[in-house]
């Protein structure tokens, strides 16, 4: 076995418990990697004589994912707050009160996969992975409705 595997075999139940604490539900494994790249680079920054190495690689592992928490945060801030506006104009964000005269004027600019995406993750409040299932395409596809939608939703003033 090669010395990092085993460093990550003993430091995996401390990645797998600073995630727990950040309440890591999705991503995980995009996160548990995040872990692992921090413990690589404590065991290359490490000092004995300024402690522990258990205490240096859990604070590196810590800032590294909380790091990565606040830039995802962030990032979706924009996202959010549209995404937000948006249903905050469907009353209990059911499809079935909405205004269809409102509907229409919402997603007109928008092709009907975008449609899809706003309708399906908006309105009726489903995954990504569900729609891409029911569509047939990879959640990767959805994602891209998503960015390419909001981008043209910004741009409505009446829904800033």
């Amino acid at each position: 076995m090669q010395p990092f595997e085993r460093l990550e075999e003993t430091y995996r139940p401390m990645i797998v418990s600073i995630m727990k604490k950040l309440h890591v539900t999705k991503e995980w494994d995009e996160y548990y990697q995040i872990g692992l790249i921090a413990l690589w680079e404590a065991s290359k920054q490490f000092q004995e004589e300024k402690g522990s190495f258990s205490s240096f690689a859990y604070k590196k592992i810590y800032w590294s994912m909380t790091s990565y928490l606040r830039k995802q945060c962030r990032g979706k801030k924009n996202e959010c707050s549209l995404t937000e506006s948006i249903a905050n104009t469907i009353p209990d964000g059911r499809k079935s009160d909405y205004d269809d005269g409102l509907l229409e004027a919402l997603l007109q600019p928008l092709t009907e996969r975008q449609k899809k995406w706003v309708i399906g993750y908006i309105v009726e409040n489903k995954s990504l992975k569900t729609i891409a299932e029911e569509e047939g395409v990879t959640v990767e596809v959805v994602k891209n409705w998503r960015v390419t939608a909001l981008k043209k939703l910004r741009k409505q003033t009446w829904l800033q």
